[in-house]
């Protein structure tokens, strides 16, 4: 077995062990004492931290040792938006994020990639810069990519058929790589549906094909859409705009995901994702992680 086989496998068929990420900062039990923390990890999107990496105040290839330093995290993806456009095929600059993620002792879990659009006129190419992100992904060790859906219309069952056939060529390269294709609500009205993309997994059943709930991206209903996608989440993304005067996120009830998520069969990554702009990134980070870790105590 290879290291990226075996990466995917410690990630998708293993408990995960906690990185005891609160420190001292808060009151109540962290991660690492929490009967959770054979199930969860906590980790962090390149993403949120996308203003450093814009202003140039954080290099991408420092995330590795930043995430680790600032926040005491060890799981993180990487963003395609977040890697210099001219180093995103270069052997030589993925390599040295390979080698920096592990000099901090972090596990590169998933890199971000685009939108499939499952129309017929358009999948063809679209499935060809899918594809060349799978192969940075194998460069850089990381064994998820993240994939939007971008199903065509509003009918349903012609958005299914659709999709189905444009992620089965895909999922059976992806599989063929020792990848897993985490799908994460988005890029269309149909698959903003937690209870649509479900149907996708089910009906293509496919083992390289899962899902990554975003509670930001559900448009239907972040509670029901989640909960349909639990059934086939290989990793969520926690996403955060906001906080209120108590540390809440007033977008989302964070203790009622939580609660819906323990009492699921899921155990896996809960990967921070800042969107906001009231607080500075490694603030909202920090933020982020203690609602997170509060709503789970």
């Amino acid at each position: 077995m290879n290291e990226s086989s075996t990466r995917r496998n410690f990630l998708t068929q293993t408990s995960f062990a906690s990185v005891g990420v609160l420190g001292g900062l808060m009151s109540y039990p962290s991660l690492e004492a929490s009967p959770h923390s054979n199930r969860f990890t906590l980790g962090l999107s390149q993403y949120s931290l996308r203003a450093l990496l814009k202003d140039g105040s954080l290099d991408a290839l420092d995330f590795p040792k930043f995430t680790v330093d600032q926040f005491g995290i060890k799981a993180i993806d990487l963003w395609e938006g977040g890697l210099p456009k001219d180093k995103l095929d270069d052997p030589k600059y993925l390599a040295m994020m390979r080698k920096k993620a592990d000099q901090a002792g972090t596990d590169l879990f998933l890199l971000m990639s685009g939108a499939l659009d499952a129309s017929p006129k358009k999948r063809e190419a679209s499935t060809a810069k899918i594809s060349s992100s799978f192969d940075r992904a194998v460069q850089l060790g990381a064994p998820m990519v993240r994939v939007f859906l971008k199903a065509p219309g509003t009918d349903p069952e012609a958005g299914l058929q659709a999709s189905v056939e444009a992620l089965k060529p895909l999922a059976d390269e992806a599989a063929r790589k020792n990848l897993t294709i985490a799908i994460e609500p988005g890029a269309s009205t149909l698959s903003q549906k937690g209870a649509f993309l479900a149907e996708v997994a089910t009906e293509l059943k496919h083992p390289a094909l899962k899902l990554m709930p975003d509670f930001g991206k559900l448009k239907d209903n972040v509670y029901n859409g989640t909960k349909a996608m639990l059934p086939h989440t290989v990793t969520v993304s926690c996403k955060m705009h906001s906080f209120d005067k108590n540390g809440n996120q007033p977008d989302f009830d964070y203790p009622r995901l939580m609660k819906m998520i323990k009492q699921s069969a899921y155990n896996g990554i809960l990967a921070i994702e800042w969107e906001g702009s009231a607080l500075e990134p490694v603030a909202g980070v920090k933020a982020s992680k203690k609602l997170i870790e509060k709503s789970l105590s």
